[in-house]
């Protein structure tokens, strides 16, 4: 799992490449910790462009990530699925509970 970062608005915006399931989520978790510490950002988007699956794992580690984030008062998106995995958000309803953007720009104008 590759991770790529940069702050745009007072968020911290991550771009994933790779796939977010049992065999990388404890590397993933360890590569996002820090930002999800940071208390000077806003919040955190995933961009997930370059996200070929998420497995029930993967969705796991973005849920406990919201919740961690949550309880901080800060925001949280997903940005840029793919149709496959979008489907995923979709059928486990977690659509309805999490902010799930086509750009990173809609999820920056979302959490505000």
């Amino acid at each position: 799992m590759e991770t790529n970062s940069q702050i745009v608005e007072n968020i911290r915006v991550i771009s994933l490449e790779g796939n977010i399931v049992l065999e990388e989520t404890a590397e993933l978790r360890e590569a996002i910790e820090p930002f999800i510490e940071e208390s000077e950002t806003d919040g955190i988007i995933l961009n997930c462009e370059k996200v070929s699956f998420i497995d029930s794992s993967g969705l796991g580690l973005i849920v406990s990530i919201y919740k961690t984030l949550m309880k901080t008062n800060r925001k949280f998106a997903l940005s840029c699925l793919s149709k496959k995995n979008e489907d995923v958000f979709i059928l486990t309803k977690l659509n309805n509970v999490l902010t799930i953007a086509e750009t990173d720009q809609g999820a920056l104008e979302a959490m505000k």
